[in-house]
């Protein structure tokens, strides 16, 4: 019969595996091991039972239940010879230094199937079934297993936004294939933040968000000279010389939200054939000056100019949603929807919008669907072409601040000013009535366009690129408009980039096309008189006059006469003044979207404003009678202003 220690090992190289024994010759083998190893441990000295020896082969016992009755013996025969807290204190450093070395092993690898790149996760075990690692049990040096992640999951690329400094960290996750979002890296360092990724598809909860973001950093740490880093923006347009997404060296990071938009600036069928088929398009005015539009917006930053807006209106069934499709075929997709929108958005969508495409035209059809939510448009004209958003404020920290420079292309069924609109609104709008078709065929056309386009917005960046005293030029065409035209600064800043914009346009894409003149456009041009609220008021006013002769009766009317009670009488009429009650014309004024106080000083200048004895606007006199408050305004010309 073999030694002791022999059939102790045969023992436990039975109790591995009893699939083939009975009951009772399991319970055999336990009472045969019992004994034996009773009689083992009982002649230990002290010197065996603080032995690695020792420890070594009690761990070795795979049976949980031998290795306890093993255990309890040692602690037996350490409680005759009064050594207890030597052995356990012994046996416990020495089970703590073994899961220790077996669990800090830092040359681990990722080993994902299909995996975008290799990594060193250092303790992490990284494979098919997930992130894992081993944990020591400090005080009985047992080992246990902690998941970050039950799927592949690893960060494959640090993005450095331009914009704001700010690095992201493209993340790369496995379900059925690899799957990608970007994400701040203070999301994905805070375990409250980065169960926000659940949303996204990543298989994070309370539980395991810690270890995740432990993995992580570790992965990016330990990698940090071997992960790729990029340069990131999160909008469309110029940085610095580059363009994007024209130049591969820099990397999208936006959000999913503008994901949709940005992947709709692409191109599409043959620049050949879009070519052939736009040019003779062109031939329309219209169709001309809404390309000169759209192609003007990336030249706003490069001349330092200010967005603008480019407005065709007019009946249904003109063709003008074809028009600026046509205009938006060079960026990209002019599918509804994609490159040209809807106006169905709200004020902070449209700002959004506009701040993301930054250097590429916003092209919105029929303007009218908002009317409801705004007065007029004016206060929507002067938030998108201020190129600024509003200042916002989360709980802890100003927001970045969205900024743009780019023209606006829409349609509508009525102008986007009116009588009553700023000189700061009208001079900021070029609007052009379609009093013609716009295009014949405008299903054909729609038809072509959404599967050939992006092309040459390529081009024309790149014929940008290639210009080298652009701000020359634009200066050169502003300042013949100017001597030319009675128009104003703004008015000719944007109708100068659109020249500037056809020129090039001809030069690098329209070979065959003539480029655009003054002359071509001097009709649309908005006058200063036109521009000057002022003015336009004071046209009003006495028009309002003109309209209610009547309420400004001579004293020897027939009503006066006869006792009329309920005559209405707003002042009177003189040879080359109007007398006019001032809570009338205030209110009148109001109405029409003009203020009195916002323009008196300039009537004042004029010399329409005739001010009384105190050198005030306001005259305290009677008409017809009855003392009271009365402005007295200058006519022009006592010939045209004939009541």
């Amino acid at each position: 019969m073999a030694n002791k220690a022999e059939r102790l090992a045969e023992i436990q190289e039975l109790a591995l595996d009893t699939s083939s024994l009975t009951t009772e010759e399991i319970d055999a083998l336990q009472e045969e091991y019992n004994e034996l190893a009773q009689d083992e441990y009982c002649t230990l000295t002290k010197e065996d039972l603080i032995s690695a020896e020792l420890f070594e082969k009690l761990l070795n016992i795979k049976n949980g239940f031998q290795r306890t009755q093993a255990e309890t013996a040692c602690v037996s025969r350490a409680r005759e010879l009064k050594v207890v807290n030597d052995f356990n204190r012994n046996y416990k450093a020495y089970k703590i230094s073994i899961a220790q070395k077996e669990v800090n092993n830092h040359g681990l690898k990722t080993d994902f199937v299909d995996q975008p790149i290799e990594l060193n996760c250092g303790e992490w075990l990284a494979n098919g079934f997930g992130v894992k690692r081993n944990k020591v049990n400090i005080n009985n040096g047992t080992v246990s297993m902690e998941v970050a992640s039950p799927i592949p999951i690893m960060p494959v690329e640090i993005l450095e936004n331009m914009d704001t400094g700010i690095e992201k960290l493209r993340i790369a996750f496995y379900k059925s294939d690899w799957k990608y979002l970007i994400c701040e890296r203070s999301k994905i360092a805070n375990s409250n933040k980065i169960i926000e990724l659940a949303d996204k598809g990543i298989e994070v909860n309370s539980e395991n968000s810690k270890l995740l973001v432990s993995y992580i950093a570790d992965c990016v740490a330990m990698n940090l000279h071997t992960l790729p880093r990029h340069k990131a923006i999160s909008r469309l347009g110029w940085v610095d010389n580059e363009f994007m997404p024209y130049d591969s060296d820099i990397k999208f990071d936006g959000e999913k939200e503008n994901k949709y938009l940005f992947e709709a600036v692409d191109q599409a069928g043959s620049y050949e054939r879009w070519l052939e088929y736009v040019e003779p398009l062109r031939k329309n005015k219209y169709v001309r000056l809404a390309m000169a539009a759209s192609f003007a917006s990336p030249l706003i930053e490069k001349t330092n100019a200010l967005p603008f807006v480019f407005h065709l209106w007019g009946g249904t069934g003109s063709g003008k949603t074809v028009g600026i499709m046509i205009a938006m075929s060079i960026w990209g997709n002019p599918r509804m929807g994609k490159m040209v929108r809807t106006m169905n958005m709200t004020a902070n969508s449209i700002m959004a919008t506009s701040a993301f495409l930054c250097n590429i035209p916003f092209a919105g059809d029929e303007l009218q669907t908002i009317k409801s939510r705004w007065e007029n448009y004016d206060t929507l004209i002067m938030k998108i072409t201020e190129g600024i958003d509003r200042g916002r404020m989360s709980y802890d920290k100003n927001n970045e601040l969205k900024t743009w420079k780019c023209s606006f292309l829409f349609t509508g069924e009525e102008p986007c000013t009116r009588t009553s609109s700023g000189g700061g609104t009208k001079n900021r709008v070029v609007e052009i009535e379609c009093i013609n078709k716009v295009v014949e065929n405008g299903n054909e056309v729609v038809n072509f366009i959404n599967n050939n386009y992006g092309y040459a917005g390529i081009k024309f960046i790149d014929g940008i690129r290639k210009e080298k005293k652009l701000q020359e030029q634009y200066a050169k065409i502003f300042n013949e408009i100017m001597s030319t035209c009675d128009t104003t600064e703004k008015q000719a800043m944007a109708v100068g980039l659109m020249l500037l914009a056809d020129r090039l346009a001809c030069k690098y894409i329209f070979k065959n096309d003539t480029e655009l003149k003054i002359n071509d456009v001097s009709e649309y041009l908005t006058s200063a008189k036109d521009v000057d609220i002022a003015e336009r008021a004071y046209d009003f006013v006495i028009n309002l006059i003109a309209r209610n002769g009547n309420k400004f009766p001579d004293q020897t009317d027939d009503r006066f006469n006869s006792g009329y009670v309920n005559l209405e009488v707003w002042g009177r009429i003189e040879q080359d003044t109007v007398l006019i009650n001032k809570d009338v014309l205030t209110k009148e004024m109001s109405a029409e979207g003009f203020e009195f106080d916002a323009v008196k000083s300039k009537w004042d200048s004029k010399g329409y404003l005739i001010r009384n004895s105190q050198n005030k606007f306001t005259h305290q006199t009677k008409c017809y009678g009855i003392k009271a408050n009365y402005v007295k305004i200058k006519l022009k010309n006592d010939d045209e202003n004939r009541f």
